[in-house]
């Protein structure tokens, strides 16, 4: 069985992009850009917070494979914020080595 002792949960808010009085349906689908942009920007956060727990020396695992009108429910987020990921964290119980990298001069043109 796998598990972490911590789960966090990273949700966007919807309305720091998008003026209160809209009412928009949030759903991995959406067309708004705005909804675009608050993904990346959490996504940029979500990215962060793992260099940061891997420089403690902590595993991570970044989740998000979910749907938003189940998770949203099960988690109690309201329906005007947007679940980006899940992060699963703690100590991993091995550490696998390094994987074998291209030489610089292969991928940089």
């Amino acid at each position: 069985m796998i598990s972490a002792p911590v789960f966090i949960v990273c949700v966007a808010d919807i309305r720091c992009r998008i003026a209160e009085n809209v009412d928009i349906l949030i759903k991995e689908d959406s067309p708004q850009e705005e909804l675009k942009q608050i993904i990346r920007d959490t996504s940029i956060s979500i990215s962060y917070m793992l260099l940061e727990a891997n420089s403690l020396g902590l595993g991570t695992c970044w989740v998000g494979w979910f749907i938003q009108e189940e998770i949203r429910p099960i988690l109690n987020i309201p329906s005007d914020k947007y679940v980006v990921g899940i992060i699963t964290l703690g100590y991993a119980n091995e550490a696998p080595e390094a994987r074998p990298r291209k030489k610089l001069e292969k991928i940089v043109h």
